[in-house]
């Protein structure tokens, strides 16, 4: 019994050997496959570090391209071309980035830098500072992710944060300070001109531009003021005042150049004009001696130039400008479509019901006219508060919901100028207001799903013929009782 103890015994150790011997030897495939971090040493250590004052050369390649970059005694960063608006922020973050570069871990004496990705590098960064001039190539990134390998060129292999890299995988192009888009909010008129013609929009807040005060976009027309869509001028407005560049391409273009990005004529010269504020000290001071200040109001006036489509972007500069650059393509697409057709109301009626004091309906052959009563209402704490009812024949009618759903009528659908059909019902409605005095609003037939309708004797819209015979069934019960 002893013997086949011992005999099993040794069998099991003899399994556990043979599966030592099998990890071991997958281990060192491992090793000899690809460069790992499980070689490395675990430490945490500075392994370069500099006084980003006394850099005075920074350079380096990325993607096949170098950019060499100078400090004078004053810190200012400059190009070797003079005319290139550099962003001193970009090489200022970069030198900030060496001022302590720490790695997690190292590899001593590898023996193959390409494994490592670092025979070419993936960026080399040389850097001058005092007496000194430092090299730094970028490798590749970790299996594990999150590091990067880099070189000082010292015989070893540092695991550096991946993030480092950032501050360098830039192009010239990425430096570059871009022009300022104003901030537009105060707008006072906005014009799109392009060879098909000019869209002039004013903002206006005056009344008496149109039967609704609730509009203050208008379509200029030599003079002419139509009313327009607030919702959807509003989108138009934002599209300008909302712009961004997407990228600086040319930042020396000249008379000779602008045609390569069709800026020689371009497809749409779009100008806002605004007012600028500021605050502008008054030589006064307050009661606690600080300074006061006022609002200074000022015209400004912003014009942006499109050319030609490059992909899914299109080329634009500022008028005047030497710099071009690309924009969505959808900004462009928005601008180069607008047309004042394009951006007229959308809504039925539009009606400031407090400006309202009646209306008359006509329906079914009969006109019913209801007179609007302000009724004050007064709470148990003595809190009074206004209502308003409409009365026909000095009985209170409940109208206010049915006027309410008018108003929101969905509009289906638009032939402008299209002929009037059968009336089906009619509203004309009181204002206290001088300019205009009456609102006239008519449904008619127009097909056998819509209804045509007439505002101020202008026929535009469609709405659903079933939605508004609903309608019609709900008038007819409050004005004739049923």
């Amino acid at each position: 019994m002893k013997a086949l103890t011992d005999m099993t015994r040794g069998r099991k150790l003899l399994l556990l050997l043979l599966c030592l011997i099998a990890l071991t030897a997958a281990a060192l495939l491992a090793t000899r496959l690809a460069p790992s971090e499980e070689t490395a040493e675990d430490t945490t250590f500075v392994i370069f570090s500099l006084d980003p004052d006394q850099v005075t050369d920074l350079s380096w390649t990325y993607d096949g391209s170098t950019v060499t970059l100078q400090k004078d005694g004053e810190s200012n960063w400059s190009y070797p071309d003079e005319a290139f608006p550099l962003d001193a922020a970009y090489p200022d973050a970069m030198v900030q980035a060496l001022s302590e570069v720490e790695a997690a871990k190292t590899i001593q004496d590898p023996e193959d830098l390409a494994s490592y990705g670092l025979e070419e590098g993936v960026c080399t960064v040389s850097v001058t500072a005092g007496e000194e001039t430092h090299t730094l190539t970028f490798g590749d990134e970790t299996s594990l992710g999150g590091q990067r390998y880099l070189s000082l060129g010292d015989g070893t292999v540092y695991l550096v944060d991946s993030t480092l890299l950032d501050d360098f995988a830039l192009g010239l192009y990425d430096l570059v300070e871009e022009e300022t888009i104003p901030s537009m909010t105060d707008l006072t008129n906005l014009s799109i001109e392009t060879s098909g013609g000019t869209l002039s929009i004013d903002y206006q807040e005056e009344g008496g531009l149109a039967y609704s005060d609730q509009y203050t976009w208008f379509w200029d027309q030599e003079g002419s003021l139509t009313a327009l869509d607030s919702s959807l001028t509003q989108s138009l407005v934002d599209t300008v005042t909302g712009l961004t560049w997407n990228a600086c391409v040319d930042y020396q273009a000249t008379e000779d150049t602008l045609g390569t990005y069709g800026l020689d004529v371009p497809a749409a010269t779009v100008t806002v004009q605004y007012t600028e504020s500021t605050q502008v000290e008054t030589n006064e001071t307050d009661e606690n001696g600080d300074p006061v200040y006022e609002t200074q109001e000022t015209p400004a006036t912003f014009t942006l130039e499109l050319g030609d489509y490059d992909g899914d972007t299109c080329y634009a500069r500022l008028a005047g400008s030497s710099m071009v650059y690309r924009i969505d393509g959808s900004v462009a697409d928005a601008l180069l479509a607008a047309k004042g057709s394009d951006l007229l109301p959308q809504d039925v009626i539009l009606l400031d019901w407090e400006d309202v004091t009646g209306v008359d309906i006509t329906l079914d052959g009969a006109t019913y006219t209801l007179d609007k009563e302000v009724q004050e209402e007064t709470d148990e704490d003595g809190s009074t508060t206004e209502t308003y009812v409409y009365q026909l024949e000095g009985e209170t009618v409940e109208i206010t919901d049915a006027l309410d759903t008018l108003a929101d009528l969905e509009v289906s659908g638009s032939d402008a100028g299209a002929a009037p059909g059968t009336e089906e019902i009619a509203f004309t409605f009181h204002q206290d207001k001088e300019a205009f005095p009456t609102v006239t609003l008519t449904f008619s037939q127009y097909d056998s799903s819509s209804c045509l309708v007439t505002l101020n004797g202008e026929s535009r819209l469609l709405v659903s013929r079933d939605g508004l015979l609903d309608l019609i069934d709900t008038f007819r019960g409050l004005l004739q009782g049923e």
